[in-house]
């Protein structure tokens, strides 16, 4: 039953009125019994459209329960979702809509101007009609609204789908080039909710939220897929709003939730309130884990948990409630081996920093490399192991230590220095919010380090005063030669991550201080 339609059947047959999800605004949740029935209109209406059996199903939707239905519908056909970005345009659009070649789009009908000029096969427009995606210069040979899918007939699709078979392709960031597609069968999402349940330790007694994009695996594994497994509930929300993030979680009365490391980062240095710790939440994981977390638990009144993962393998290693060490991001999970390897690939002892590496002991419980760059996915999976492109260790008792993206490495003067580590001494300083550590051309070769800063609300920082904290708290060659101090936010991903590549593409502006300058800019 490691499929989602035979999940969705099981929990239809037992808890049919049962509810499921609720996107937040939407007083009303759907029901299990409800969510399959509308999910097979959809499936029997896209196979209609001509969409069989490992075809590709695009879906460019904000937050919504029409893009699960078209998700859960793709499924029950043995058809394979593709949730992608609202906000992809041009280029980028063309890149992921190649590389998946859907059968159809699925589009919102604010973003439809997107889809001018190119030409998918059938488009299906939500919140909108056929007539507007033409004005809107798409020219697809078959345009449907979304309502006529609702029309499909009520039977149960009949496509004998199997737990190895592709759910779903999810595209990474794309931080180094082209974004990839992570092809992620049936069996991964299986595993994958069971591995994060075993983390939070998590129940059916549990009910869940999150405010992150369906596009990607946080919300999908976790705000959608563990209701599914565990025959419990779920809120989403739109996006992430740290002024309003308490309420939206009271308003859910979730238990458990998710946040990355940013999203915790922002909601500490707010202002404390009163009724900080009066929510309903028990427990959540943060990725990475804070350095405050005893602080964060107590001043919100929560338990918080970490592991490491990637889209590509499930959590490999994770912590729990009540076996948890400082720094660490846990020990390997079961059914994985998990190594820290040299550039030679050979393993190194404990507290040597190297690549993290993980291979898998079951079937079908990692994604099966990149949807069409099999390149790619040889090079990640050389020798054996998942290459992570992540740099780590392990201490004397087997807990593994995230030192940071070995991409994101600044080679300054011959030493190697993890941007990770220049981010993590800023941070304490009082009056940052957050910051970003890049490597730019030196005039000396290799690379200089630049950190980008962004203060506090209300906060006095100069660029004196960061570099004064710098200074006593990093080793001199690791202290930044250039310094950026903004008041608005850093540039991110979908997903929330810094998005380094525009920020190494800014380089250095006449913002920047330059310490070897002396001549301070303007902040």
């Amino acid at each position: 039953m490691s499929t989602l339609p035979g999940l969705l059947r099981h929990q239809t047959e037992t808890r049919p009125d049962a509810p499921f999800l609720r996107f937040l605004g939407d007083e009303t949740f759907v029901s299990f019994a409800a969510m399959d029935c509308d999910t097979n209109r959809i499936a029997n209406a896209l196979r209609d459209l001509g969409v069989r059996h490992g075809d590709r199903v695009a879906m460019i939707l904000p937050n919504s329960l029409t893009l699960v239905r078209l998700w859960f519908a793709a499924a029950k056909l043995g058809a394979i979702e593709v949730p992608l970005d609202p906000e992809l345009r041009g280029r980028l659009l063309d890149h992921v809509l190649a590389n998946s070649a859907p059968a159809v789009v699925c589009c919102h009908g604010s973003v439809l101007e997107s889809l001018a000029g190119r030409s998918p096969a059938a488009v299906v427009v939500v919140d909108g009609t056929a007539e507007d995606a033409r004005a809107a210069g798409v020219t697809a040979a078959r345009i449907h609204a979304f309502e006529e899918l609702l029309d499909g007939e009520d039977s149960t699709p009949d496509a004998h789908v199997h737990r190895a078979d592709p759910l779903a392709i999810l595209y990474t960031s794309g931080t180094t080039g082209p974004a990839k597609g992570v092809l992620m069968p049936h069996n991964q999402f299986h595993a994958f909710t069971e591995t994060f349940a075993r983390n939070l330790e998590l129940s059916a007694d549990d009910s869940y939220y999150t405010p992150l994009p369906l596009f990607h695996a946080d919300a999908q594994l976790f705000g959608v897929y563990f209701p599914l497994l565990y025959g419990t509930h779920g809120t989403i929300d739109g996006r992430f709003s740290a002024s309003r993030y308490w309420d939206n979680v009271r308003a859910s009365g979730a238990t458990a939730t998710n946040m990355l490391g940013a999203m915790a980062h922002i909601l500490w240095k707010r202002a404390p309130a009163a009724d900080d710790a009066d929510n309903p939440l028990r427990v959540s994981q943060a990725l990475p884990m804070i350095p405050f977390r005893d602080a964060f638990e107590r001043r919100f009144g929560l338990t918080l948990v970490t592991a490491y993962g990637q889209t590509e393998t499930n959590f490999v290693t994770y912590d729990t409630p009540g076996d948890r060490r400082e720094g660490s991001c846990g020990r390997p999970a079961p059914g994985f081996e998990v190594a820290v390897v040299d550039t030679e690939d050979r393993p190194l002892p404990a507290g040597e920093s190297g690549e993290i590496v993980v291979r898998h002991e079951h079937p079908w419980t990692v994604s099966s490399g990149y949807y069409g760059m099999p390149e790619q996915t040889l090079a990640s999976a050389r020798n054996l192991w998942w290459h992570s492109g992540d740099r780590g260790h392990f201490d004397e008792d087997g807990w593994l230590y995230f030192d940071g993206r070995i991409k994101d490495v600044i080679r300054r003067r011959g030493v190697n220095i993890s941007a990770h580590e220049v981010e993590s001494i800023v941070d304490e300083h009082p009056a940052v919010l957050e910051s970003a550590a890049i490597a730019v051309p030196s005039e000396l070769s290799e690379d200089d380090i630049k950190i980008v800063v962004v203060a506090r609300d209300g906060a006095e920082l100069t660029v004196d005063d960061l570099i004064d904290h710098c200074v006593r708290h990093l080793p001199r060659h690791m202290v930044p030669r250039y310094v950026e101090v903004r008041r608005s936010a850093l540039p991110r991903t979908p997903s929330e991550k810094v998005a380094k590549e525009a920020l190494r593409a800014e380089g250095v502006t006449s913002e920047t201080f330059d310490r070897e300058s002396r001549k301070e800019a303007p902040v």
